[in-house]
């Protein structure tokens, strides 16, 4: 037992740096992760407060927390899909812990047991303020509640968790018989994403649904989810003889799919290793032909490379650009639906339907700030050459092209994306000529803004010492003061167009808005070439 406790620590410790704290610096790095998640507690557990007041007088209240109960184990099993990859399948101590004399089936609880940690974490992020918001406007509130929310914080992660481990298992052997192993994985993730944005364009159209058929949703949430049914019905009445009985069903499933998982992990991890090699062809040396490329080129081919092989690289720096031709999509084909939320007085926008109409460009215009500040892919691009920084500086490559060759990446990943949002607007809403090029420059210097601050922000804070490429993009400092940047920029750009739209002339307005970018570009990219440089060459010494 001792030995197991052993492992399962050394495993925690080396690929989640959550455990990681023993340390100063590592206790400093937790900050902004805790505040982030304390934060996103507080916001869900207003949002479900505000929903369970809404149904507390049709005494709907355990029907919501059912639903609730499921939604958050659907996203918890999604999710797990998506974190099967990075935990369970082809981790960096697979060599270390085969070579040991441990059976394989404790080296697969070890890695299930990590797994199920995360996302015992991840789920009660969500369900830990539902739960507290429930007892505000429950009828009937006793310690058994307590007890009951305590045991099922543990025990229902636990078959979503085996759901997408089986779905990994899945996802993960199909994957890798392509060239292009995380293909699976992204796609899935991004239909998830479009999905969650689709939800949440319909929130007033789902809560009338869920008031309408309450019934008839519990008893089918009941019927494909019990975990679901037996929480709620635990929660309104008790039985100690049923909750053992759940608890002691739940464990044995994750037992059991220990002993089935055995029989496919190492084959599809195993698989997940190779690497995979064309047909065997004679080469004439005498006519063979080598292409040389420029430096920048070639910089910019690794950088592409290198973000297309993350998967959480591109989830969470491509999610504003997927927004952003999502909302494109939606509001060609539904903006009659949307402009009743533009102009009402609850927004405090003081716009009017005229207004929004003539200046169409202009508002167009917002949602490419919106893609162009929220999109953070330059702020771990530094990051993420690791302990090959020191490789990178030895190269006879100038820092001014290395440094604009991550930035030509970056402006290649953006582009194409708005040039599509921008496409679908202008033939829906019969944009001008003169205002779709300038939408088609802003499109461009816009996120060049965003890039040139990432890429400065993480010269400054850059962090090479990572376990795994999720700490650079979603946990690092730079990535979080670039988001923070972002956000800034974009409020600020909303601000001030709201408050001059229909005053001046849309086309005025976006040469204008032109012209303050493109300086805004030209400052950062002196900058960048003058300090960044120095910065880039400073790194590691």
């Amino acid at each position: 037992m001792k030995k197991l406790y052993s492992l399962i620590k050394a495993c925690m410790t080396s690929d989640m740096s959550l455990f990681k704290i023993k340390t100063k610096s590592s206790r400093s790095a937790m900050i902004i992760p805790l505040f982030i998640a304390v934060y996103l507690m507080f916001m869900i557990w207003g949002s479900a407060n505000t929903l369970f007041e809404k149904v507390a007088p049709f005494n709907l209240q355990s029907v919501i927390l059912s639903f609730f109960v499921f939604s958050i184990s659907a996203m918890t099993f999604i999710e797990g899909i998506y974190k099967a990859g990075p935990l369970i399948f082809n981790c960096k101590d697979d060599q270390l812990l085969l070579s040991l004399p441990i059976e394989r089936k404790t080296v697969l609880f070890i890695r299930v047991f990590k797994f199920y940690v995360f996302e015992l974490l991840f789920n009660s992020l969500y369900l830990l303020p539902i739960m507290i918001a429930y007892v505000r406007w429950s009828q009937n509130i006793d310690w058994a509640y307590f007890l009951i929310c305590f045991v099922m914080l543990f025990i229902l992660p636990i078959i979503p968790i085996v759901l997408s481990c089986f779905a990994g298992v899945f996802t993960s052997g199909l994957s890798s018989k392509f060239k292009y192993k995380n293909a699976v994985q992204i796609i899935m993730s991004m239909i998830f994403l479009i999905i969650m944005l689709y939800c949440s364009f319909n929130m007033d159209g789902l809560f009338t649904y869920v008031i309408n058929h309450a019934t008839s949703m519990n008893d089918l949430i009941a019927k494909i989810y019990y975990p679901a049914f037996v929480f709620t019905k635990l929660v309104t009445n008790f039985n100690m003889f049923d909750l053992i009985t759940f608890v002691l069903i739940n464990v044995g499933i994750f037992i059991l799919s220990i002993f089935i998982l055995n029989k496919f992990y190492f084959k599809v991890n195993s698989r997940l290793k190779s690497v995979i090699v064309c047909n065997n062809k004679k080469i004439n040396v005498d006519n063979l032909i080598i292409k040389s490329k420029s430096q920048t080129s070639s910089l910019v081919r690794k950088e592409l490379n290198t973000f297309f092989k993350i998967p959480v690289f591109i989830i969470n720096a491509g999610f504003a650009l997927v927004l952003f031709v999502f909302i494109a999509i939606v509001i060609s084909i539904r903006f009659d639906n949307i402009i009743p939320l533009l102009i009402s007085e609850q927004n405090g926008l003081g716009l009017s339907k005229d207004l929004i109409i003539s200046n169409m460009s202009v508002f167009i215009f917002v949602l490419i700030s919106l893609a162009a500040f929220m999109t953070s892919i330059t702020s771990s691009v530094i990051s993420l050459e690791g302990k090959n920084i020191a490789i990178l500086k030895a190269l006879p490559i100038k820092e001014k092209t290395i440094l604009i060759s991550k930035i030509l990446a970056a402006l290649t990943i953006t582009t194409p994306v708005l040039l599509i949002g921008n496409i679908i607007l202008f033939i829906r809403f019969k944009i001008n000529i003169i205002e779709a090029i300038l939408l088609i420059l802003l499109s461009v210097i816009m996120p060049l803004v965003s890039h040139f601050i990432g890429i400065i922000i993480n010269l400054k804070y850059p962090k090479f010492d990572f376990e795994s490429s999720a700490e650079v993009v979603k946990q690092s400092t730079s990535s979080f003061i670039s988001v923070m940047v972002g956000m800034l920029l974009f409020i600020i750009s909303v601000v001030v167009t709201i408050n001059i739209v229909g005053h001046i002339k849309a086309v005025l307005l976006l040469f204008l808005a032109a012209l303050v970018y493109l300086a805004l570009d030209v400052i950062l990219y002196i900058y960048l070439i003058n300090v960044g440089t120095k910065k880039f060459n400073n790194l590691c010494d």
